[in-house]
């Protein structure tokens, strides 16, 4: 991502920080992964924390793949889980993604140790097998 991307991502969200930025690596790989138009080719189900910091994950989702609560085709279903389901509303191929189970405990550390900002560069930049799997769903 270039400067200026991470200012609007500052303006969009308030703020940077390592949930934002998961959920914008899940959803722009669940987006390639299903070869969705983003924006409108696209459903977005997260069962998934309904608190910050996890729940800025959902911000990143929407920006990862563009599909919004306003459209409809963004929904969180409040969960302990960390899971999220992503389908091709053209194709209805769909991927769900789970978080690995030390990521949670991962990000902390990374925002107690790094805060917002440094912590989001961080995690922008580690490999997406160290945070969650991919796994396609049958049609």
């Amino acid at each position: 991502m270039t400067e200026s991307d991470w200012q609007v991502l500052r303006r969009f969200h308030g703020h940077l920080g390592p949930w934002l930025i998961l959920g914008i690596k899940i959803g722009q790989a669940a987006l390639a992964a299903v070869k969705a138009r983003k924006h409108f080719g696209v459903e977005v189900v997260a069962a998934w924390p309904d608190a910050p910091p996890p729940s800025c994950a959902v911000d990143g989702l929407q920006w990862g793949t563009g599909a919004t609560y306003g459209k409809r085709n963004l929904r969180l279903e409040p969960s302990e889980r960390f899971e999220v389901l992503v389908r091709n509303t053209d194709t209805g191929e769909a991927v769900r993604t789970v978080l690995l189970p030390t990521t949670p405990g991962l990000l902390r550390r990374l925002l107690e140790a790094y805060g917002d900002e440094d912590s989001s560069m961080r995690v922008w930049d580690m490999a997406d097998e160290e945070l969650y799997r991919i796994e396609r769903m049958a049609q």
